[in-house]
């Protein structure tokens, strides 16, 4: 019987991979996830996308917003509420550093019942989907509340053969690395 690794080492492998990441091989593989996420059916039939804004060992969103947005969607991102995330539009004007020095858009909250797609970060996920946080469990009480497509994205190091798996952990729809598309 093969022993799964708990959550917390698994974090801690995958920062470390992360970390021996050359900054070309970074770039490229952002490259390669944005463009597959673009050719998703999913992405092109969504109006409403609730991204995300990068941390520094995150696949980068920055280049995202003006693009996706002269393509035609509503941008939302989530904002650290307590315990919980909600959303709120996307706003170049209204950004501030919030929670975790992340940067949030000010301003009234969004209905999340009206997202219709999700990208969502993860430290690691596998491909049936499950997703690998950084503990909190954000990300899995904002998803547990929308019927969004759920499109999580990571560089190949981050794909792992099985993630342990909790009834509260909320499995993804689609995981797009540089190796291509899992459903």
């Amino acid at each position: 019987m093969d022993v799964m690794p708990d959550k917390t080492s698994l974090r801690a492998h995958v920062r470390m991979q992360k970390k021996l990441l050359p900054a070309h091989v970074r770039q490229e593989e952002e490259r390669e996830v944005w463009r597959a996420v673009e050719a998703l059916p999913v992405f092109a039939e969504a109006h409403r996308v609730l991204l995300y804004h990068s941390l520094p060992d995150e696949l980068s969103t920055r280049m995202l917003f003006e693009r996706w947005h002269s393509m035609g969607k509503s941008l939302y991102l989530p904002v650290v509420v307590g315990d919980d995330l909600v959303v709120r539009p996307y706003d170049p004007d209204s950004m501030r550093q919030g929670a975790y020095g992340i940067y949030e858009p000010q301003g009234d909250d969004a209905n999340v019942s009206e997202i219709e797609l999700v990208v969502v970060p993860g430290v690691a996920f596998d491909a049936a989907g499950n997703r690998l946080g950084r503990g909190k469990g954000y990300y899995d009480r904002l998803l547990s509340r929308t019927h969004a497509v759920k499109v999580g994205v990571c560089y190949r190091c981050q794909l792992l053969p099985r993630i342990p798996a909790f009834p509260h952990d909320c499995r993804m729809d689609y995981v797009v690395t540089p190796q291509g598309v899992y459903r």
